[in-house]
């Protein structure tokens, strides 16, 4: 776990699952000032929402641990970082990319805890999971929903359905008069990563 600060003070801070590499390019892409967390995961397990089976042959089935990392994250992870700001925390938010976007569109459905909430390129094709999450509000009052314009294009028929479940839940949310942002990045899940989570997170931060 490793938390990055700006060099001026800033109320905001943004939780960003993953690993910590792709966290410090993100940092250093931000033009927003904002404290970012990273928390590693075991990616697998903490950031599905219920069992399904995996997605790739070579992969791992999911086991469903989303429900015990958040009350880790709410319950430890956060008042530890929080309390090594130097300055006070008035807005949260909670981001991530492919099975970490997905999990952050759940939390946001889970918790009033997160104001902010960005899911790029999120793996919202997860069984089940646009069903679910269209019955249920969004406590963020700003989401950002991001995904590739190739990312469609997969031969896994699973995960094909990704950009539609974006459109759609970029149009749920903003009927249910949340504030959205919708981008159609260039390119494929892998393209360009950090600076599409950069743009993520800096939209959160223009109010």
């Amino acid at each position: 776990m490793r938390l990055f600060l700006p060099e001026a003070a800033a109320d905001t801070l943004l939780c960003l699952p993953g690993d910590e590499a792709t966290a410090e390019a993100v940092f250093a892409r931000m033009t927003q000032p904002a404290a970012l967390l990273s928390i590693p995961v075991d990616w697998s397990h903490d950031l599905s929402p219920w069992r399904a089976e995996r997605v790739f042959h070579a992969g791992e089935d999911f086991t469903g641990g989303a429900e015990a990392f958040l009350q880790r994250l709410l319950g430890a992870i956060l008042p530890d970082a929080e309390a090594a700001i130097p300055w006070p925390v008035r807005q949260r938010g909670i981001a991530g990319y492919s099975l970490a976007g997905l999990f952050a569109l759940w939390a946001a459905m889970q918790t009033d805890a997160f104001s902010l909430c960005a899911s790029m390129s999120g793996s919202l094709w997860f069984d089940g999971f646009m069903p679910w999450a269209m019955a249920q509000p969004c406590h963020a009052e700003r989401v950002y929903l991001s995904v590739g314009d190739r990312e469609a294009r997969t031969r896994n028929l699973r995960m094909a359905p990704v950009e539609a479940c974006t459109r759609e839940m970029a149009a749920g949310l903003a009927a249910a008069r949340v504030n959205t942002a919708f981008v159609l990045e260039r390119g494929g899940h892998f393209d360009n990563v950090p600076e599409r989570i950069a743009r993520g997170l800096d939209w959160l931060m223009q109010a």
